[in-house]
């Protein structure tokens, strides 16, 4: 079995890593795991333990969704934070408006459910995680910190292709292989 996940690479611009430079240094009393610059990226879904025989199915599923949609942009312009206000547990860049994206989730998620994935319970909210919360030292100056970022500088994020990764997970943080890569259309 493999552990697998579908996502779009991401490539953060200095504007976009300045903020997470600056929201690292108000953060860093706090136990947070800051994702590393070279593994950063955009999950469509996370698909878990995968038996070896479903990779051809599954790869022939991704070719079909990236042939059927084109190549579009959208703007990074959100902070957030997943969890509760009691207990924060991931720390994220986001969209307001991931319309495309959702328009691929949508199709793909039935046609992993016949391949024999499980349904995706939570909420779809694509995101780039930029720091796993372990503990917060002081919830009202955490929520303070995070409230007094805005992304003033919106960086457009270019989606190209679906990538099927592989992951490996290790005690200095996880590696991600390139099993496959699949390009959208290009646009007309």
């Amino acid at each position: 079995m493999r552990r697998l996940f579908i996502a779009c690479k991401i490539d953060l611009s200095s504007t976009t890593r300045a903020l997470q430079q600056q929201l690292h240094y108000e953060l860093q009393l706090n136990d947070m795991v800051w994702v590393k610059e070279d593994v950063t990226h955009m999950t469509l879904r996370f698909l878990g333990k995968t038996p070896e025989y479903v990779l051809e199915d599954l790869k022939s599923t991704l070719k079909e969704i990236s042939e059927s949609h084109e190549a579009f942009e959208m703007s990074l312009d959100k902070i957030g934070v997943f969890g509760s206000r009691y207990k924060p547990e991931v720390l994220w860049l986001g969209f307001h408006e991931f319309s495309k994206f959702q328009a691929i989730f949508e199709q793909l998620e039935p046609a992993l459910i016949r391949l024999g994935f499980e349904h995706y319970r939570g909420n779809f909210v694509p995101h780039i995680t930029l720091a796993r919360i372990k503990g917060v030292l002081d919830k009202k100056k955490f929520w303070q910190a995070i409230q007094s970022y805005q992304v003033e500088t919106p960086q457009r994020i270019a989606i190209r292709e679906l990538i099927l990764y592989q992951s490996f997970l290790h005690a200095d943080g996880p590696e991600y292989k390139v099993l496959a890569t699949f390009p959208l259309r290009q646009p007309e």
